[in-house]
């Protein structure tokens, strides 16, 4: 994962402190958690994963903000629109990786749907 995907997840931009991070990723845990999303299983492994990065690398994160100002870009919504339509095909397997969504199984069923989705 590299920042701007990690920044994406959570729709995060600007300088940011430990606690933005932190109500970003809580924010984020409520919605997506397995408990109140059927999909929270999946989409919550990117998040922790995007959280961790983000902690772990919060310096680099202000010098990368501070050099690309324009680029914001809400992911956690897109993802969770992709996952919903994964999840309604029958003979579909998949995982989140990072930013990546590896996906295996009947796909040649699902051809057609799986372009116009990508």
């Amino acid at each position: 994962m590299n920042i701007q995907e990690a920044l994406n997840i959570f729709g995060l931009s600007g300088e940011l402190t430990e606690d933005d991070i932190k109500k970003a990723y809580k924010k984020a845990a409520l919605k997506y958690h397995p408990d109140r999303n059927p999909l929270g299983a999946e989409l919550m492994k990117a998040i922790n994963s995007a959280y961790n990065f983000l902690m772990d690398n919060i310096d680099k994160i202000n010098k990368f903000q501070s050099d690309n100002k324009e680029y914001h870009y809400n992911f956690s919504e897109k993802l969770e629109a992709v996952l919903t339509m994964l999840s309604g095909l029958n003979g579909i397997t998949y995982e989140i990786i990072g930013n990546w969504i590896w996906i295996s199984g009947e796909t040649k069923l699902h051809k057609n749907i799986l372009k116009e989705n990508k």
